[in-house]
Parts: structure tokens; C-alpha cells; sequence
């Protein structure tokens, strides 16, 4: 199969602004927010359960957040919900590393309370951000942008990731404290926080995108919302992202504490999975125009589960460089094929819901796993918690092949009318 990956010539002003809120986030977001986080509340002396409610904060914050975050883009505007929540962000973000300042009645408690501030602004701009590229770009256009978006993500949590695990090496020089305190990695978090602030300058610069005449009456705003099929897809997206998390929530705790490697290193390893991720995504749109979404969204989510397995059998730093690469690279090409997927099934009126749906289920997904997840570690260390990631995995793509079956079958049986738009149809055909 010869892959063209997708061009960006089309896509508008909007769009771009867009992508690059996705860009400048993931770099202090994805990237070095989200590898020194972890390894901060390490320093501060907490141990894995504390890291498993800890990350559940904030997935149980997102699920929260999720159809609330869609109801204030349609009710204000994706801009003004995006730049109320980017502020949010900033300042949650701010807190997180003044833990180790406060009273010592508030240190419990006070690396929550952030993340709950901070996923709640998080919510608000990434909830806001798919529904907004489907309004700023033609139906044709979408998956090539979606797939830009994940390869922008991609490149800038690269780059936070490799910054971020020099961070602490360089404020420890700087302070004269060993990476084992507590402060060069808080002195890192800040660091985020203020490169955050550039994120909100392309929300600021938005203007109100709106769809098309011709495209809403084809998107058929009466139709009714698509109820067993969302529920179906809530299940996938509820195993496959669990399984996801387990690497996610638990993966920077054990190359810290069980491989003994440092944050340059864990930055390294999963830097280089960035960079294999960004060509996932772009390669994602040509894959799923040959063989479908639906197809796409199993392969990926049974690829992922796979990854993990070496990584859950041998403590070593390469099948741990091995997971983390398969598991960014497939998550990668799972979710834009999973914003097509979704997002062509549900007419026009329902979309934001629908999105607020999926990301409620990621939220609640993210938050279950690393709840349990603190809890299988204590008792039967990280490995563990990997092999159950492994399993939920493989669950997902069993539930996704059913809902491919079903497809071809309904396929079958209905061949549409000339004039009905069958792009959903075709593109899982793989014409």
C-alpha cells in the first residue's frame, strides 16, 4: 500500500489556530507537565496507591467535565470556553509545585486539589477543540486534519517530553540538591506553567467558525441521536483507553522506581515514542481510507494490548522503550480514526455531545484504571497492572470487531439510495 500523507493546503485560518493550541499545549501539557508530575510527587514522599488517586483526580475531574465542557462550547462559543479554560490550566498548573510549601495540613491534599483545577480548565479546551476542527473544515478535509492535529500533538509532546527530562537535571545543578528532592522537579512544573501561557494566544485570535448551509441540511440535524450505537463505542473506547492508561498512568512510577533509570533517560524513551507516534498519525487518514475506521480503531487497540505484554514480562529498559512506543504509536492512529468514526456517525446537532460523550468515557476509563491500578501495584507490583492493561486491550478490539460484523451486514442488507450520503459506508468499505 503507498501511503501520501495528508496536506495541509487546504485547511483553514481557523483550523491552524486550532492545531497550534494542540501544539504549544502538548508541549507543556502532554509533555513536560505529564512525564514530572508523577516523579514530583515521588520527591514529595508519597508511594503508588497516592499515585493511583492522584491520576484518578484527575480522570474522574475529565469524565466530570465532559459534558459540561461541551454544553458551555455550544452555549458561549468555543473560543470564550477555550480561553476561560486556558487560564485555568495555567493556574493549576502553578499550584501543582508549590506542594512542597504550603502547611503540612494541606500537603495530602493539595497535589488533588490542583489536578482537579487543572483538568477542569483541560476539559474545557480540549473538549472544544474536535468539534471546532469539524467547523472549520470541509467534510473532505477532516480526517487529514484530524490526523495534522495528532501529528502536532505528537511533535510537541516530543519536544516537552525531552525538555522536560532535562529539567530537573539542570535545577538540581542549578540549587545544589540531588534528583532526589523534591524542588528540580518543581522548578520544572513551573517552567510548563508559564510556557502554557503562549497556548492561549491562537485561542485568542479564533474567529466563530460555522458550518455551511449545504453541509448541515446533509448532515441531517433531525435525526435522532444514535443511542446503541454511542453505548457500543462507550465500551470500546472504555477498555481500549483503560488499557492505554495502565502505561500512562503507571509507566514513569516504574521506570523511576522498579528500572532505577533517570528522568532523561524515561524522557529519552518516551521521546522516541513521540517521534514514532507523529508518523502514525499521519499516515493514519491513507490506512483508514484503504481498509475503515472501524477496522483502524481494532487493529490499533489490539496493537496496543500486545505492546504491553513484553513490558509485563521482562523488567528491562527495552521492553519498557518497546511498550511505551507501541502503546504512543498505535494510541496515535487509534484516536483520529475514532474522531472519523464517531464524528461521521452522528448528525450535525448531536456532535458536541457526542464528543462530551467519548471524553466522559476516556475520563471515566483513566480514572478507574489508575484507582485500581495504585491498589494491583502495591500488591502485585507495576507489572501487574501492565498485564491487565494488556487484557482490557484485547477486550476492546473483540468488542470492535462486532461492530464492524454488524456494519457489514447492515451494508448488506441496505443498499443506499441514489443521492443518500454513504461516505461512512465507503470509507469502512475501504473504497
Amino acid at each position: 500500500m503507498r501511503v501520501r500523507l495528508p496536506s495541509g493546503a487546504r485547511f483553514t485560518r481557523d483550523a491552524w489556530l486550532l492545531i497550534a493550541v494542540s501544539g504549544v499545549l502538548s508541549v507543556t501539557f502532554y509533555g513536560i507537565h505529564n512525564l514530572l508530575r508523577v516523579l514530583y510527587v515521588l520527591r514529595l514522599g508519597h508511594g503508588p496507591e497516592y499515585v493511583g488517586v492522584f491520576s484518578a483526580s484527575g480522570a474522574l475531574t475529565y469524565m466530570a467535565m465532559g459534558l459540561p465542557s461541551g454544553a458551555l462550547g455550544q452555549r458561549f462559543g468555543a473560543r470564550k470556553t477555550m480561553l476561560v479554560g486556558g487560564v485555568i490550566v495555567v493556574l493549576g498548573m502553578l499550584a501543582l509545585p508549590a506542594a512542597e510549601y504550603v502547611p503540612l495540613t494541606l500537603r495530602l491534599t493539595w497535589p488533588i486539589a490542583t489536578q482537579v483545577v487543572l483538568i477542569c480548565g483541560w476539559s474545557m479546551v480540549n473538549v472544544n477543540i474536535v468539534p471546532g476542527l469539524v467547523a472549520a473544515t470541509a467534510p473532505e478535509s477532516r480526517g487529514d486534519v484530524y490526523a495534522m492535529n495528532g501529528a502536532v500533538r505528537g511533535l510537541g509532546t516530543l519536544a516537552g517530553t525531552l525538555v522536560g527530562g532535562l529539567l530537573p537535571g539542570l535545577f538540581a545543578g542549578i540549587l545544589g540538591q540531588t534528583l532526589g528532592d523534591p524542588s528540580p522537579y518543581g522548578y520544572g512544573l513551573w517552567v510548563a506553567a508559564v510556557l502554557s501561557i503562549a497556548g492561549i494566544v491562537p485561542v485568542a485570535l479564533l474567529r466563530t467558525a460555522r458550518q455551511s448551509t449545504t453541509e448541515s441540511s446533509e448532515a441531517g440535524a433531525a435525526d435522532p441521536f444514535p443511542v446503541a450505537l454511542m453505548a457500543i463505542l462507550a465500551g470500546h473506547i472504555f477498555l481500549v483507553h483503560g488499557g492505554w492508561a495502565t502505561l500512562q498512568a503507571f509507566g514513569n512510577a516504574y521506570m523511576d522506581t522498579d528500572l532505577r533509570l533517570p528522568a532523561s533517560a524515561i524522557g529519552l524513551i518516551t521521546g522516541a515514542a513521540q517521534l514514532v507516534s507523529i508518523g502514525a498519525a499521519l499516515v493514519t487518514p491513507r490506512l483508514a481510507r484503504r481498509v475503515g475506521e472501524g477496522r483502524t480503531l481494532l487493529v490499533s487497540g489490539l496493537g496496543m494490548g500486545l505492546s504491553l505484554v513484553p513490558l509485563a514480562l521482562i523488567a528491562h529498559w527495552s521492553t519498557a522503550t518497546f511498550g511505551r512506543v507501541g502503546n504512543l504509536a498505535l494510541e496515535a492512529m487509534w484516536l483520529p480514526a475514532l474522531q472519523v468514526y464517531q464524528m461521521e456517525r452522528v448528525g450535525e446537532r448531536w456532535r458536541s455531545m457526542a464528543y462530551g460523550i467519548v471524553n466522559t468515557v476516556m475520563g471515566l476509563s483513566f480514572g478507574a484504571v489508575s484507582l485500581a491500578g495504585g491498589y494491583i501495584v502495591a500488591a502485585g507490583g507495576y507489572r501487574a497492572v501492565f498485564l491487565v492493561g494488556a487484557g482490557l486491550c484485547v477486550a476492546a478490539s473483540v468488542v470492535m470487531g462486532g461492530m464492524v460484523r454488524g456494519e457489514r451486514r447492515a451494508e448488506k442488507r441496505t443498499a443506499p439510495a441514489p443521492g443518500e450520503t454513504t461516505a461512512g459506508w465507503r470509507r469502512f468499505a475501504g473504497d
